[in-house]
């Protein structure tokens, strides 16, 4: 059986009487649709989502999310069950659904007049992310939210589902979301969204952000280039032939022994490491390799 969620999608103060080309309005509520879709994608959930759009009234549709299940449940128990939690989070992320109380991806859009480039992960936590505005303010968002706005479908589907509306419809002032449920409240988006968002649309993603990650444990380097003063963030260690550039040390024993000079590394001194190696591929498919120094001892 099926089970859905409601979301209004409605356009402010369209003219009923010269009403909306559909050649026009389709693509919008197409990209709307992919919005929803694309991030059930990039936040790994497994359900499908069907969706429908039904015509209420003037410049207003309900948009159906359905998604597939074979559980059957009333919409009380789907509202509770893990499926009806996932759709919202969904939501609740995006900035869709205004009662959420979570950082979503508009917050972090407005917050930056759009520029997301300019981020990096909580120190000691890496399930959070920190984005900068141009003031130099910060605002804390979870790794899912972070996806979401690395995530060129979402740049482009947002911009095409919120702002282009804006930008063909002269008369529509806003664009509003509601979940159609009582106690949810509706989301506006207005004409500094719309700026925003085109900004967004523009901006270059620094990254993909599915890292792959590997541990390596009780490796030995030899150090290579660096004060080793124990206040660089970029290091470079020798591991057999391979020179490994750049290495952050993030054993804090270790490089307090540097910054003492108990420790004075030299090329011919073989350290025994515990290394992270993270790749990253950005959008155009270069892939970029970092390493972290999390435990080291020096072999006498």
């Amino acid at each position: 059986m099926t089970t859905k969620t409601q979301l209004i999608y409605k356009l402010g103060e369209i003219n009923a009487d010269d009403g909306v080309d559909i050649f026009e309005i389709a693509p919008i509520l197409m990209s709307f649709g992919e919005l929803i879709r694309s991030a059930n994608a990039t936040l790994g959930f497994d359900e499908k989502i069907d969706i429908k759009v039904k015509p209420f009234k003037e410049g207003s549709w309900i948009t159906e999310f359905i998604l597939q299940s074979n559980i059957v449940v009333d919409l009380i128990n789907y509202l509770k069950s893990e499926e009806g939690n996932n759709l919202f989070i969904i939501l609740a992320f995006l900035g869709l659904d205004a009662k959420s109380s979570v950082t979503s991806v508009i917050d972090v859009l407005r917050f930056t007049g759009g520029t997301v480039s300019k981020f990096y992960k909580k120190k000691n936590d890496d399930s959070r992310i920190i984005y900068e505005n141009k003031n130099g303010e910060k605002i804390e968002v979870v790794y899912s939210v972070h996806k979401l706005i690395q995530s060129p479908l979402i740049q482009i589907n947002y911009h095409n589902a919120i702002a282009s509306p804006l930008e063909k419809f002269p008369t529509a002032s806003t664009v509003s979301t509601k979940i159609n449920i009582d106690g949810h409240n509706e989301q506006k988006f207005t004409e500094t969204d719309k700026e925003l968002l085109q900004y967004y649309a523009k901006e270059e993603l620094t990254q993909d952000v599915d890292d792959n990650i590997t541990s390596l444990n009780g490796v030995y380097l030899k150090p290579k280039r660096g004060s080793y003063s124990g206040e660089e963030k970029s290091y470079s260690f020798i591991m057999g032939e391979t020179t490994l550039w750049p290495v952050a040390i993030e054993d804090d024993s270790f490089l307090l022994k540097l910054q003492t000079g108990e420790i004075r590394p030299f090329t011919e001194d073989v350290l025994k490491v515990n290394l992270e190696i993270r790749q990253k591929k950005d959008t155009k498919n270069k892939i970029s390799t970092t390493y972290t120094n999390q435990n080291s001892c020096r072999i006498q």
